[in-house]
């Protein structure tokens, strides 16, 4: 049995009352915020090695060896080495949780056919994962090329 879509009306017009805005009890050390949190500042790793890699893509279409040795001689210093250290590990973690939360928002159809099971879609989506990273590091290492 469905709601009514007006059972919740009020009988007559009220002002709307709102609360004053505030942070949750217990902000930092109950429930999962910290993780929220985390998973909203991999953003700033997502964006900066996507500039690197536009930086990289630029230095490489101006077909120039000395420019692409000068630019692979600063991704060796070692705060570059530590920076993307930490962006893998900060990525990697970042690209499970956003599949393991993937099915959990997939609508009950897809189009005209029935939503897959969630053991699908850890499987392609981890899948794809592991083979998009096979081909970067195959890429990156020469052996495709």
């Amino acid at each position: 049995m469905r709601a009514r879509i007006d059972s919740m009306k009020p009988s007559r017009p009220t002002p709307t009352r709102t609360a004053p805005p505030r942070l949750p009890d217990q902000f930092w050390t109950r429930g999962r915020y910290r993780g929220y949190i985390a998973f909203g500042a991999c953003g700033f790793f997502l964006l900066t090695v996507g500039l690197l890699l536009l930086r990289a893509v630029w230095v490489l279409g101006s077909h120039d060896r000395q420019a692409w040795e000068r630019l692979l001689a600063g991704y060796a210093n070692p705060v570059y080495l530590v920076f993307h250290a930490i962006a893998l590990v900060a990525l990697v973690w970042f690209g499970l949780r956003f599949f393991r939360v993937f099915p959990k928002t997939q609508p009950a159809k897809i189009g005209p056919f029935p939503r897959p099971p969630d053991a699908f879609f850890a499987v392609a989506l981890n899948g794809a994962f592991v083979v998009a990273t096979a081909l970067g590091v195959a890429v990156l290492w020469g052996i495709l090329g």
